[in-house]
């Protein structure tokens, strides 16, 4: 290839083609094996002009990070409550976060590498990692649930974040281990439908359960020096009302 040539395929290429070859690259790779050589050959795109968009690796790492943490959120239109059966509308959002995270497993690693070796700091990551829209509807569906008395006191929306989360995690941090020790291969098509049944059935189980109340507002204890930009009435109050007039 004459060097017009790979100039005039690299205009060809586009950004976003390649953030995809870096999220799949950074996943597997980490921050610290990943050259941008190897981005450059499997996306097309010069290094010289991979340089100009991005700055170095780890600005091309940034935005890679921020493209797969905005795959793993769920779109607007899944975040109206369209239902005044609280348990269907957590049932929707179970299916929506689960099917997100199975079909895109390399955004999952490559958060699952930020967190076990972390490249960005703390506040460079804070930046980045908004879930306060999930997290709003998260509250607003235990509100309507637990004033119903359709689901139990004593959860909050941290506690079934992490529920949901962790369970979207298996395939990602245990396939290995669990195909040599069990014999479960938990990418298969038929252990995806029943891992998908699972996190389901875990969830509203967990919410609509008979355990005592334990007098506690959640199982995890947040960080006091956090500011609460969402409270009780603000959760209500913004326009899902008229689906119950």
């Amino acid at each position: 290839m004459t060097t017009n040539d790979h100039v005039e395929a690299s205009a060809n290429v586009t950004v976003e083609e390649v953030i995809a070859v870096a999220i799949t690259e950074f996943a597997h790779d980490g921050f610290e094996r990943t050259k941008i050589e190897d981005i450059s050959r499997k996306s097309g795109m010069s290094k010289r002009m991979i340089h100009y968009h991005f700055g170095d690796k780890k600005g091309l790492y940034l935005q890679s990070l921020i493209t797969a943490l905005d795959k793993l959120q769920p779109p607007s239109e899944q975040m109206v409550i369209d239902s005044a059966v609280p348990v269907e509308g957590m049932r929707k959002l179970v299916d929506c976060l689960f099917d997100l995270s199975m079909n895109n497993q390399d955004s999952l690693r490559m958060l699952v590498e930020e967190n076990t070796h972390p490249v960005l700091d703390t506040a460079e990551l804070t930046e980045i990692a908004d879930v306060s829209s999930v997290m709003l509807h998260l509250n607003r569906l235990l509100m309507l649930g637990q004033d119903s008395g359709a689901f139990r006191p004593g959860i909050s929306a941290n506690d079934l974040y992490l529920l949901i989360t962790s369970m979207t995690l298996l395939p990602v941090a245990t396939h290995g281990s669990t195909q040599n020790l069990f014999g479960v291969d938990l990418y298969s098509d038929e252990n995806i439908r029943g891992l998908h049944r699972l996190v389901v059935d875990m969830v509203l189980a967990f919410l609509t359960s008979n355990i005592p109340d334990s007098g506690h507002q959640s199982y995890l204890e947040e960080d006091a020096s956090e500011s609460k930009t969402d409270s009780p009435a603000s959760i209500y109050d913004d326009g899902d009302d008229e689906i119950f007039s």
